[in-house]
């Protein structure tokens, strides 16, 4: 490029630089026409609000995406044949679970809580400092507790992991199958 060609171009490229946040509206902008640009909702886009919010409140309050992230886990961690006969029968557990008759059919088992505690203490000590077992908890997705002491025995902290973990799916049941008993 010639001289006069580079300052032509440096003159365009200097106009069309704006700072961020510039407006670059003048004051001849049309006012509001629609009632929607007026602040003014139609009927039927309240409507539609109003169900997105309820169906969102419904799905919160009885905890519908929990239970179905825990039985989209159980389904990975057990790669059933038949999927839907395994969820039927997972559901069967649990309302008997929630009835008082059966064991929790809980996402871990014995042995992964052990692994994970032991992986909170590779060099064996047997306990875990209030620090770790709020990580621990935190990697299961369990809710936490309050820690009173500064370390807790690795065989203390392995039946409150399988408590919490049973507590967690009796409340969530609890809440889910409360839609039976409201209405």
């Amino acid at each position: 490029m010639e001289e006069d060609e580079i300052e032509d171009h440096q003159e365009h490229v200097d106009h069309q630089a704006l700072p961020l946040g510039k407006c670059v509206c003048d004051d001849s902008v049309p006012a509001p026409t629609t009632p929607s640009e007026k602040g003014v909702i139609p009927a039927r886009k309240q409507y539609m609000l109003s169900t997105v919010a309820r169906t969102e409140n419904y799905l919160r309050e009885y905890r519908i995406p929990e239970l179905i992230r825990y039985f989209l886990a159980m389904i990975l961690a057990h790669l059933p044949e038949s999927p839907i006969v395994f969820l039927e029968k997972l559901l069967d557990d649990c309302m008997l679970f929630r009835a008082g008759h059966g064991v929790a059919p809980v996402l871990y088992e014995k042995r992964h809580l052990e692994a994970v505690i032991k992986s909170f203490d590779p060099g064996q000590r047997g306990w875990l400092s209030a620090g770790q077992v709020q990580r621990l908890y935190a990697t299961l997705e369990f809710t936490g507790e309050e820690l009173s002491e500064e370390r807790t025995s690795c065989n203390v902290l392995l039946d409150n992991l399988k408590r919490t973990q049973e507590m967690e799916l009796l409340q969530l049941l609890t809440v889910c199958v409360g839609v039976v008993n409201k209405n």
